[in-house]
């Protein structure tokens, strides 16, 4: 293994990070825009000073497979580039004329209610961004904290420093049941009383965080419980479900704001669940980024036009009190 000049190798590291994640010399040397010699060259180069082969051939559609070095590697690489793009960056950003990739983790819930405003907009104000949207899960906030992930959607309590945090609106939980459904009429006319609610059986979602679910602790509090037959972590498998079942289903308001479209009737809970918070995180090292600036100013440009849930105002205004 050779001697590596430490300061002089920072252009080895950007062929080895799109490698890793294109998986491709061909789309590595796309997206550096060099020629796929030179990403070859590159790439052997930083095999010989590191003396592990990186990346082998896969089977079928793999492309190319990392070694257990070069996993190992990929978090510390991308802090560097990170870092070093922030020390090159001459403190702006022109959304029209400067190419980015932003990385959003977001849940089933933001996919479908949130991303689908966000991409029209960043395609009309930022239209040589590139949009990645991950997964969100138990490792956001380990890829928030290595730059695998700028920011994320987040719909419980808020992590503490270094994470930031900016409100995007709140959000309420409603119940839904399938117009076939036996409370359907009542849910029609907002006359679901706690009884009708705790007397069919549930479908819920199983959150991986910790923390129970606001219906249950409410419940508690009054010396009730419900009956959860059926657990999921998906919101859409969950409302496929209510079609053809007899099981209530607690969602947020804004995924089921066209319950009727899908076959389903929404009513107020009849007990008292606060409303929750619904922000976006990042880490603090993003903070003065101008790219990353403008990119949650977009995002909270965004939140606006959600805050107030048209649909779930005119259906508060249609109900009755809940009937405890």
């Amino acid at each position: 293994m050779q001697k590596m000049n430490n300061r002089n190798e920072l252009g080895l590291l950007a062929v080895f990070e799109a490698v890793a994640e294109t998986r491709s010399i061909t789309r590595a040397a796309e997206r550096l825009a060099l020629s796929q010699p030179a990403v070859s060259h590159a790439l052997n180069r930083l095999r010989d000073r590191i003396g592990d082969p990186l990346f082998l051939r896969g089977k079928g559609k793999d492309g190319l497979v990392p070694t257990p070095r070069a996993v190992a590697m990929i978090g510390p690489v991308r802090e560097i580039l990170r870092s070093a793009d922030a020390i090159f960056a001459d403190g702006s950003y022109n959304p029209l004329v400067d190419p980015r990739t932003f990385r959003l983790a977001a849940s089933e819930y933001s996919i479908a209610t949130l991303v689908p405003r966000l991409i029209p907009m960043l395609r009309n104000y930022a239209p040589k961004a590139v949009l990645e949207v991950m997964p969100f899960g138990g490792t956001t906030l380990g890829d928030l904290e290595t730059g695998s992930v700028d920011c994320s959607f987040w719909g419980s309590v808020a992590p503490p420093p270094p994470w930031q945090t900016q409100s995007l609106f709140r959000e309420q939980l409603i119940g839904v049941v399938a117009e076939t459904h036996p409370l359907a009429d009542k849910a029609r006319r907002g006359a679901v009383s706690l009884d009708d609610y705790l007397a069919y059986p549930h479908i819920v979602v199983s959150m991986k965080e910790p923390g129970r679910s606001q219906i249950d602790v409410a419940l508690e509090e009054i010396g009730r419980t419900r009956n959860v037959t059926v657990s999921t972590h998906s919101f859409s498998a969950n409302i496929a479900s209510l079609l053809a079942s007899d099981l209530i289903s607690s969602l947020p308001s804004r995924l089921v704001s066209n319950a009727h479209d899908r076959g389903l009737v929404r009513f107020e809970l009849p007990l008292a669940v606060p409303c929750f918070a619904y922000c976006l995180v990042w880490h603090k090292r993003t903070d003065v980024d101008p790219a990353m600036i403008w990119f949650r100013s977009l995002i909270g440009e965004l939140a606006k036009e959600t805050a107030v849930d048209p649909v779930a105002l005119l259906f508060e205004q249609s109900q009755k009190p809940p009937a405890v």
